[in-house]
């Protein structure tokens, strides 16, 4: 696809495309990294219960966030991954794809699309949310990067172990550490990252990425704390100072967050790294209240700010209190949108990723009552919040089958994971025994892999 800056060239391109003509696709808005398109919505696009195919609403979110991310990249821009959620039937008289960039750095763009049905009366009605990653060939990007990305380039396992074999990073690829949070089973994140560690591959690291609990462990490692840190989930965190579900019933947060982060502060000097060259490959994850989008927190100025990141990456809503102020905006936990952040590590220009998943394969978030609670609350706050919750368990486990599989937003993957019947915590586990199990499992795991690429 070849875009210019201009609305009616764009609009020239979608209109060469058979699809378009087929499909009667309008370009209505192009530029600033952002695009909108539409099309009527009528029975021959329709399913069997009367509303917009869900192939067809793909497609056109699909469109959205190309065209957005070319007037972001420049000439000549292809999906490299994308995921969606349907929230209800697309019904009414037209499917409208907002799509907009994220993030774009280098040859890529992180995406975002939303996708409304408009009725007769002009109202709208949100049916779905599509994510995935835009990239522009090397001949056409703004900068081009050495190492070829796709699955026909090395591997991370190829580079990880050429990296250790060398010792040098100066291979033009990114490799990025992207640790999955989950309260309490962090703990089996954690103890991967401390394995990591051991077995000398933490200096082929150049960026490291975290949501919520993944977070902590992510700037624990980037202190060189990751086994102290593994070891504290069990031995001090399980600590009702921390976690008490008593203080719900007298309406406070279960979890005491403030305390928690001053805590980890206190013990391994957190706050210290504030301004160094190690915070500059650490990358947080929280959601932001007024746009409900997952959103890299980096730059951290001061001891405050870090910790305040810490914060806001971390607060899982209802459980551990409203929203908190940072930066001028308003925080929730990163996992309401991005619990595993591979496409926040592709924004920031990762070509390859280790992955810390704390779940085994196949396995997901359950939907349950309590959720139910919490998407009441998320709603009152911002709809986009609510429907990005709901729609957590589905992203989670495309986006874990791809890592699993070796490849997600165009980066090259290797999943590190609990076995499926390794023991496995809660968000809220306070057993010491439940959690050393977990860790020692979980750091097994890790050590079996990466054996295998000495």
């Amino acid at each position: 696809m070849t875009v210019s800056p201009t609305l009616a060239t764009a609009q020239q391109v979608l209109a060469d495309q058979s699809v378009t003509r087929m499909l009667g696709t309008r370009l209505v808005a192009f530029g600033r990294g952002s695009a909108v398109v539409e099309l009527d919505i009528r029975p021959d696009i329709s399913n069997h219960h009367g509303a917009v195919h869900g192939g067809i609403v793909a497609y056109a979110a699909d469109t959205a966030i190309a065209f957005a991310g070319g007037a972001a990249l420049g000439p000549d821009v292809v999906t490299s991954g994308l995921t969606i959620d349907y929230l209800g039937p697309a019904r009414g008289r037209t499917l409208r794809a907002t799509g907009t960039v994220l993030q774009a750095e280098g040859r890529r763009a992180a995406c975002r699309c939303e996708l409304h049905a408009v009725a007769e009366d002009g109202s709208t009605t949100l049916v779905a949310v599509a994510q995935g990653t835009i990239i522009a060939p090397v001949a056409s990007a703004v900068v081009r990067a050495p190492v070829t990305r796709g699955r026909r380039g090395p591997t991370v396992q190829e580079v990880l172990t050429a990296r250790r074999r060398t010792g040098s990073n100066d291979d033009g690829a990114t490799v990025a550490l992207v640790i999955e949070g989950g309260g309490m089973r962090g703990i089996v994140s954690a103890a991967m990252a401390a394995a990591i560690e051991e077995e000398g591959f933490l200096d082929a690291v150049d960026l490291i990425v975290g949501t919520s609990a993944g977070a902590v462990n992510a700037t624990a490692v980037a202190v060189g704390a990751a086994g102290p840190m593994a070891d504290s989930y069990a031995e001090i965190f399980s600590s009702p100072e921390f976690i008490d579900m008593r203080r719900f019933v007298r309406g406070r947060p279960v979890i005491d967050g403030p305390l928690l982060v001053q805590r980890v502060d206190e013990l391994f000097g957190f706050g210290s790294l504030a301004g160094t060259a190690q915070a500059e490959r650490l990358v947080m994850v929280a959601t932001d209240v007024a746009t409900g989008r997952a959103e890299a927190l980096t730059d951290f100025t001061d001891r405050d700010d870090l910790v305040g990141c810490l914060h806001a990456s971390g607060l899982l809503p209802l459980l551990a209190g409203d929203p908190v102020e940072l930066r001028g905006r308003r925080w929730l936990d990163g996992g309401i949108v991005e619990a595993v952040p591979v496409l926040t590590a592709a924004a920031r220009g990762a070509t390859h990723a280790i992955v810390l998943a704390t779940r085994p394969p196949g396995t997901q978030p359950v939907y349950g009552a309590a959720d139910v609670v919490v998407e009441r609350y998320l709603r009152r706050l911002n709809p986009e919040l609510a429907a990005a919750y709901r729609g957590r368990p589905h992203r989670y486990r495309e986006t874990l089958q791809q890592v699993r599989d070796g490849w997600s937003h165009g980066l090259s993957t290797l999943c590190l994971a609990p076995r499926i019947d390794d023991p496995l915590p809660g968000r809220l586990e306070r057993d010491q025994t439940a959690l050393r199990a977990a860790r020692d499992a979980a750091a097994a795991v890790a050590r079996t892999v990466l054996k295998e690429l000495r």
